[in-house]
Parts: C-alpha cells; sequence; structure tokens
C-alpha cells in the first residue's frame, strides 16, 4: 500500500494531504466575521479553498481517464488506484465542505 501511495507522486500525494487537512478543519468553520485572527482563517480560507481544491482533484481525475484509455495493462492499474484515491478524498472533502455550508446555501 506504502509503494502505491509513493508511486501516485509527490505532488499528487501533497494534493490528496491538502484535502484531508481541509476535510477534517472545515467542519470547524464558522459564519464569516473577518478579522486579523484565526477566525480569517476558519470563515474565509477554508470556506474558499475548499472547492478549488475539490476543482483540481477532479480535473486530474479527468486527465488520468485521458491517460488511461492509451496506457499499457499495468499503466492502466497505476491509473485505476490513482482515479480510486481522488474518488475517496475528493468526496471526502466535498462532503464534509456540503455538510457545513448547505445548509447556508438552500
Amino acid at each position: 500500500m506504502f509503494n502505491k501511495i509513493k508511486e501516485m507522486g509527490f505532488l499528487r500525494n501533497m494534493l490528496h494531504c491538502t484535502a484531508i487537512v481541509i476535510a477534517l478543519l472545515v467542519p470547524f468553520a464558522r459564519v464569516p466575521q473577518y478579522s486579523d485572527s484565526w477566525n480569517l482563517f476558519f470563515s474565509g480560507i477554508l470556506p474558499a479553498v475548499a472547492p478549488i481544491i475539490v476543482i483540481v482533484i477532479g480535473l486530474d481525475l479527468m486527465m488520468s481517464k485521458i491517460w488511461k484509455s492509451e496506457a499499457t495493462e499495468d499503466r492502466i492499474e497505476h491509473l485505476n488506484s490513482i482515479i480510486r484515491a481522488h474518488l475517496i478524498v475528493g468526496g471526502a472533502l466535498l462532503a464534509s465542505w456540503l455538510l457545513v455550508f448547505l445548509p447556508d446555501l438552500v
């Protein structure tokens, strides 16, 4: 399992780590009260960054599916593991963001 994570590459792993950290912190987001303290991070930055990270994961997911169309069998298996990881991490981040902000959007 560690080898599969290592084979995904540094940038994808950092993207996944960022998404997991944001997914864990989004439930602490509050009603926007912009100030110069940590309230700005939790009420301004996290709600804005979470959808951007989901979009970046979605774009890499799309590119992985495109590369999969002309790949060898070994590469297809590698890309399938990347796609699976993107779906799990991106889905968790999107669900975390929606649980907090969907009541405000409706």
